[in-house]
Protein backbone atom coordinates (compact mmCIF):
# COMPACT_ATOMS: atom_id res chain seq x y z
CA UNK A 1 0.00 0.00 0.00
CA UNK A 2 1.32 3.43 -0.95
CA UNK A 3 1.53 6.00 1.86
CA UNK A 4 0.40 9.56 1.24
CA UNK A 5 2.50 12.38 2.67
CA UNK A 6 1.01 15.42 0.94
CA UNK A 7 -1.65 17.94 1.90
CA UNK A 8 -3.22 18.83 5.21
CA UNK A 9 -2.38 21.22 8.01
CA UNK A 10 -2.44 21.45 11.80
CA UNK A 11 -2.73 18.02 13.42
CA UNK A 12 -2.52 16.35 10.01
CA UNK A 13 0.71 18.20 9.20
CA UNK A 14 2.12 17.19 12.57
CA UNK A 15 1.33 13.54 11.95
CA UNK A 16 3.10 13.70 8.58
CA UNK A 17 6.57 14.16 10.06
CA UNK A 18 5.85 11.37 12.56
CA UNK A 19 4.84 9.06 9.72
CA UNK A 20 7.90 10.04 7.68
CA UNK A 21 10.15 9.45 10.68
CA UNK A 22 8.64 6.00 11.21
CA UNK A 23 9.19 5.11 7.55
CA UNK A 24 12.83 6.18 7.74
CA UNK A 25 13.30 4.30 11.04
CA UNK A 26 11.98 1.11 9.45
CA UNK A 27 14.32 1.54 6.49
CA UNK A 28 17.29 2.11 8.80
CA UNK A 29 16.45 -1.04 10.76
CA UNK A 30 16.03 -3.08 7.58
CA UNK A 31 19.34 -1.94 6.07
CA UNK A 32 21.91 -4.08 7.87
CA UNK A 33 24.69 -3.56 5.34
CA UNK A 34 28.24 -4.10 6.56
CA UNK A 35 29.70 -1.43 4.30
CA UNK A 36 32.64 0.36 5.97
CA UNK A 37 32.23 3.91 7.22
CA UNK A 38 29.17 5.82 8.38
CA UNK A 39 25.92 5.52 6.43
CA UNK A 40 24.79 8.92 5.17
CA UNK A 41 21.12 9.74 4.67
CA UNK A 42 19.91 11.50 1.51
CA UNK A 43 19.91 15.28 1.69
CA UNK A 44 16.94 17.12 3.18
CA UNK A 45 16.06 18.37 -0.30
CA UNK A 46 16.02 14.86 -1.75
CA UNK A 47 13.95 13.57 1.15
CA UNK A 48 11.48 16.43 0.73
CA UNK A 49 11.10 15.56 -2.95
CA UNK A 50 10.66 11.88 -2.15
CA UNK A 51 7.95 12.46 0.45
CA UNK A 52 6.36 15.38 -1.42
CA UNK A 53 6.56 17.80 1.50
CA UNK A 54 8.36 20.93 2.64
CA UNK A 55 11.88 20.78 4.08
CA UNK A 56 10.75 21.96 7.56
CA UNK A 57 8.60 18.81 7.75
CA UNK A 58 11.64 16.69 6.88
CA UNK A 59 13.70 18.49 9.53
CA UNK A 60 11.04 17.69 12.14
CA UNK A 61 11.20 14.02 11.15
CA UNK A 62 15.00 13.98 11.27
CA UNK A 63 15.12 15.68 14.66
CA UNK A 64 12.62 13.11 15.94
CA UNK A 65 14.92 10.31 14.78
CA UNK A 66 17.92 12.06 16.31
CA UNK A 67 16.06 12.33 19.61
CA UNK A 68 15.60 8.57 19.52
CA UNK A 69 19.32 8.10 18.89
CA UNK A 70 18.86 6.56 15.44
CA UNK A 71 20.71 9.26 13.51
CA UNK A 72 23.13 12.10 14.19
CA UNK A 73 24.07 15.27 12.35
CA UNK A 74 27.59 16.27 11.35
CA UNK A 75 27.98 20.01 10.98
CA UNK A 76 28.07 21.05 7.30
CA UNK A 77 27.97 17.41 6.23
CA UNK A 78 24.46 16.03 6.74
CA UNK A 79 22.67 13.28 8.62
CA UNK A 80 24.13 9.83 9.31
CA UNK A 81 22.85 6.57 10.78
CA UNK A 82 24.07 6.13 14.34
CA UNK A 83 26.34 3.16 15.02
CA UNK A 84 25.36 0.73 17.80
CA UNK A 85 25.28 2.34 21.24
CA UNK A 86 28.01 1.53 23.73
CA UNK A 87 26.59 -0.11 26.85
CA UNK A 88 28.11 1.97 29.62
CA UNK A 89 27.85 1.67 33.38
CA UNK A 90 29.73 4.71 34.74
CA UNK A 91 29.69 3.29 38.28
CA UNK A 92 31.98 0.40 37.33
CA UNK A 93 35.67 1.06 38.16
CA UNK A 94 36.83 -0.20 34.78
CA UNK A 95 38.83 1.80 32.19
CA UNK A 96 36.78 2.83 29.17
CA UNK A 97 39.19 1.01 26.87
CA UNK A 98 38.34 -2.29 28.54
CA UNK A 99 34.62 -1.57 28.24
CA UNK A 100 34.91 -0.82 24.52
CA UNK A 101 37.10 -3.84 23.82
CA UNK A 102 34.60 -6.13 25.57
CA UNK A 103 31.98 -4.91 23.07
CA UNK A 104 34.27 -5.23 20.01
CA UNK A 105 34.58 -1.46 19.62
CA UNK A 106 37.75 0.48 18.88
CA UNK A 107 38.55 3.40 21.19
CA UNK A 108 40.91 6.20 20.18
CA UNK A 109 41.96 8.94 22.61
CA UNK A 110 43.46 12.33 21.75
CA UNK A 111 44.93 14.79 24.23
CA UNK A 112 43.95 18.14 22.74
CA UNK A 113 45.61 20.42 25.28
CA UNK A 114 47.08 20.55 28.77
CA UNK A 115 47.13 24.34 28.77
CA UNK A 116 44.64 25.72 31.33
CA UNK A 117 44.30 29.00 29.40
CA UNK A 118 40.69 29.43 28.32
CA UNK A 119 39.44 26.35 30.16
CA UNK A 120 36.58 26.67 32.68
CA UNK A 121 37.30 26.28 36.37
CA UNK A 122 36.46 23.03 38.12
CA UNK A 123 33.40 22.79 40.35
CA UNK A 124 35.84 22.48 43.27
CA UNK A 125 38.48 25.27 43.14
CA UNK A 126 41.31 23.15 44.57
CA UNK A 127 41.21 20.89 41.50
CA UNK A 128 43.26 22.34 38.64
CA UNK A 129 42.93 21.71 34.91
CA UNK A 130 45.00 18.77 33.68
CA UNK A 131 43.86 17.93 30.15
CA UNK A 132 41.19 18.20 27.49
CA UNK A 133 40.65 14.91 25.67
CA UNK A 134 38.54 13.74 22.77
CA UNK A 135 37.63 10.07 22.49
CA UNK A 136 36.29 8.30 19.42
CA UNK A 137 34.53 4.99 18.86
CA UNK A 138 35.31 3.28 15.57
CA UNK A 139 36.57 6.59 14.20
CA UNK A 140 33.56 8.67 15.27
CA UNK A 141 34.12 11.33 17.99
CA UNK A 142 31.62 10.65 20.77
CA UNK A 143 33.16 12.07 23.95
CA UNK A 144 34.95 15.22 25.08
CA UNK A 145 36.27 15.30 28.62
CA UNK A 146 37.92 17.85 30.84
CA UNK A 147 40.08 16.44 33.59
CA UNK A 148 40.99 18.33 36.75
CA UNK A 149 43.46 17.16 39.37
CA UNK A 150 44.75 18.05 42.80
CA UNK A 151 47.96 20.02 42.32
CA UNK A 152 50.17 17.42 44.03
CA UNK A 153 49.32 14.88 41.32
CA UNK A 154 48.88 17.25 38.40
CA UNK A 155 52.57 18.05 37.97
CA UNK A 156 53.53 14.37 37.97
CA UNK A 157 50.77 13.39 35.55
CA UNK A 158 51.84 15.99 32.98
CA UNK A 159 54.89 13.80 32.31
CA UNK A 160 52.75 10.70 31.72
CA UNK A 161 50.88 9.38 28.68
CA UNK A 162 47.49 11.04 29.18
CA UNK A 163 45.85 9.04 26.39
CA UNK A 164 45.71 6.11 28.82
CA UNK A 165 43.48 5.55 31.85
CA UNK A 166 43.90 8.41 34.33
CA UNK A 167 42.68 6.28 37.23
CA UNK A 168 45.27 3.62 36.32
CA UNK A 169 48.02 6.25 36.28
CA UNK A 170 46.91 7.61 39.64
CA UNK A 171 46.83 4.23 41.33
CA UNK A 172 49.65 2.31 39.68
CA UNK A 173 52.14 5.03 38.73
CA UNK A 174 51.62 7.58 41.49
CA UNK A 175 50.45 5.31 44.30
CA UNK A 176 47.21 7.20 44.93
CA UNK A 177 44.25 5.42 46.48
CA UNK A 178 40.73 5.87 45.10
CA UNK A 179 38.21 4.94 47.79
CA UNK A 180 35.00 6.22 46.22
CA UNK A 181 33.58 8.61 43.67
CA UNK A 182 30.55 10.84 43.27
CA UNK A 183 28.68 10.91 39.96
CA UNK A 184 26.41 13.69 38.71
CA UNK A 185 24.46 13.05 35.49
CA UNK A 186 22.95 15.91 33.54
CA UNK A 187 21.25 16.34 30.17
CA UNK A 188 22.27 19.68 28.71
CA UNK A 189 23.15 21.44 25.44
CA UNK A 190 26.46 21.61 23.58
CA UNK A 191 28.45 24.79 24.01
CA UNK A 192 30.35 25.99 20.91
CA UNK A 193 33.77 24.49 21.73
CA UNK A 194 32.39 21.04 22.58
CA UNK A 195 30.14 21.08 19.51
CA UNK A 196 33.10 21.89 17.27
CA UNK A 197 35.17 19.05 18.74
CA UNK A 198 32.35 16.56 18.19
CA UNK A 199 31.49 17.82 14.71
CA UNK A 200 28.02 18.78 15.88
CA UNK A 201 26.07 22.02 16.24
CA UNK A 202 25.89 24.42 19.16
CA UNK A 203 22.79 23.74 21.23
CA UNK A 204 22.49 20.08 20.26
CA UNK A 205 21.74 17.72 23.16
CA UNK A 206 24.70 16.43 25.16
CA UNK A 207 24.88 14.01 28.09
CA UNK A 208 27.19 15.24 30.86
CA UNK A 209 28.71 13.05 33.57
CA UNK A 210 30.79 14.68 36.30
CA UNK A 211 32.95 12.15 38.12
CA UNK A 212 34.53 13.33 41.40
CA UNK A 213 37.05 10.91 42.92
CA UNK A 214 38.15 10.82 46.55
CA UNK A 215 40.73 9.21 48.79
CA UNK A 216 38.77 9.10 52.01
CA UNK A 217 37.62 12.68 52.53
CA UNK A 218 40.36 14.11 50.30
CA UNK A 219 39.50 15.17 46.74
CA UNK A 220 41.67 13.53 44.08
CA UNK A 221 40.26 14.47 40.69
CA UNK A 222 37.27 15.67 38.72
CA UNK A 223 36.46 14.28 35.29
CA UNK A 224 33.71 16.02 33.30
CA UNK A 225 32.53 13.86 30.39
CA UNK A 226 30.43 15.23 27.51
CA UNK A 227 28.88 12.32 25.59
CA UNK A 228 26.92 12.43 22.35
CA UNK A 229 23.66 10.96 23.65
CA UNK A 230 23.16 8.64 20.69
CA UNK A 231 26.53 7.01 21.39
CA UNK A 232 25.78 5.35 24.74
CA UNK A 233 23.20 3.32 26.59
CA UNK A 234 23.69 4.07 30.29
CA UNK A 235 22.95 1.41 32.89
CA UNK A 236 23.33 1.92 36.65
CA UNK A 237 23.40 -0.94 39.13
CA UNK A 238 22.66 -0.83 42.85
CA UNK A 239 23.25 -3.32 45.65
CA UNK A 240 20.52 -3.83 48.22
CA UNK A 241 21.35 -4.64 51.83
CA UNK A 242 18.86 -7.11 53.26
CA UNK A 243 18.49 -7.52 57.01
Amino acid sequence: MTKSYGGGSGAVAESRYVTIAQTLAEEIAANTTEEPGPRRLPSERNLAERFDCQRPTIREALHLLAGRGLIYRKDRSGWYVSPPRLHYNPTMPVPLKEITESQDRELHTEVLTTDPEGQPEASVPTAKFLALRRRSLDGLPVLVERIYMQQRYRKQLLDKDLTTSISHLLQHDLGARITHEQLTLNSTAMVPDVAALLGSRTGAPIFEIERVRFDGDQLLSIDVEFWKPEAIHVTLETDWVND
